[in-house]
């Protein structure tokens, strides 16, 4: 499991587990980019309309959580900034791969 939180793409998975991962991390970094044809590479991969469904809940979920913890200022333990800060790394190492630019970051966190 802490390899997958660490970098899922070191990992041998199938097709349909790497495009759910892609489309979670798209949807978490990017929100406004998703488009039909995201649900529809899932599809494409074997996933249900009721799996994307679930996908797309488990992540909000997630992120909504993360959000009220930062929005209402609540303290986190060193570990736990020091993983986010290697995922923010690790996410604009891979949009640099892909010739796409990281989401702006007017409230300079990273």
């Amino acid at each position: 499991m802490e390899q997958v939180k660490d970098d899922w793409r070191q990992m041998a998975l199938s097709e349909a587990e790497y495009a759910m991962l892609e489309f979670a991390e798209k949807l978490t970094l990017t929100p406004s980019n998703m488009r039909e044809a995201d649900a529809q590479n899932l599809r494409d991969v074997g996933w249900t309309d009721r799996d994307i469904l679930d996908i797309v809940h488990v992540c909000a979920y997630f992120n909504f959580r993360v959000r009220v913890v930062d929005g209402l200022g609540l303290e986190v333990a060193d570990w736990q900034l020091q993983r986010a800060r290697a995922g923010t790394a690790r996410a604009a190492e891979i949009a640099k791969e892909r010739g796409v630019a990281m989401p702006s970051d007017p409230w300079k966190v990273r």
